[in-house]
């Protein structure tokens, strides 16, 4: 087998991994605390996804790259959340993750400076992914802190409006809103804490609840699927180079 064909594998297997992590994820939100199995499967999957891109980092050194150290260490080049392209292309990181490929494959040199979160890809999601994999293999498990948000929403007639926490709306006497079929006499100002009165409509109090990485703030679900994704869309690409 290929150092891809490994990634592929490592991929295949997060897969069923990001299923088992929804539903230990949705029990933790339900007894309101982070399980130490969520945080054991976190720390498996994001480790997981990791060596898929260093994998893909050692298939393209397998194929072009050349090093005078009998067994150099091959890393997926990433650039930090503090650096920019210019930063990042000064500071010889793709050179010294993946040595002999800008000699012998600059364009591929290139499609890795796009995979970056400066870069076209939009992979804005790699340096927090990437700090939180190096958390999770050489401090600790990453901790998941519980946050709640809570929305007014008054809807009417397929149509509708939501208020964020912080948020209100003042009507003066005379004034009105009409959303679809429901109105929203003045006289009255309304919030999250403080629901307006309306007629022929529907006013919901909705609290959404998540957990999130203490060490960046991301929410944990959409930001290990979205690494999900980009990690398997960078394999699929550079196995195809």
């Amino acid at each position: 087998m290929s150092a891809f064909d490994d990634a592929r594998e490592l991929l295949n297997h997060a897969d069923g991994d990001f299923a088992t992590i929804r539903e230990a994820y949705d029990a933790s939100l339900h007894a309101k605390e982070v399980s130490g199995n969520l945080r054991v499967r976190i720390k498996n999957f994001v480790e997981n996804l990791r060596s898929a891109l260093d994998f893909s980092a050692r298939g393209l050194f397998d194929k072009y790259g050349s090093s005078p150290k009998g067994k150099p260490k091959i890393y997926f080049p990433y650039a930090a959340a503090n650096q920019d392209r210019a930063t990042f292309e000064k500071s010889g990181r793709v050179e010294a993750c993946i040595p002999g490929l800008n000699a012998s494959r600059p364009d591929i040199v290139k499609s890795l400076l796009e995979m970056q979160h400066f870069g076209s890809h939009g992979y804005s999601w790699l340096p927090d992914f990437m700090d939180l994999t190096n958390e999770n293999k050489h401090e600790r498990l990453t901790p998941q802190i519980r946050k709640e948000s809570k929305e007014l929403r008054i809807s009417g007639g397929g149509a509708a409006i939501g208020l964020g926490e912080g948020a209100s709306i003042s009507l003066g006497p005379g004034a009105s809103i009409s959303i679809g079929g429901a109105v929203i006499r003045g006289g009255q100002t309304f919030g999250v804490g403080r629901p307006p009165r309306v007629e022929g409509g529907i006013v919901e109090t909705i609290t959404w609840v998540s957990f999130n990485f203490d060490s960046n703030g991301r929410p944990v679900l959409p930001l290990l699927e979205t690494a999900l994704k980009g990690c398997r869309q960078v394999v699929t690409e550079l196995s195809g180079k």
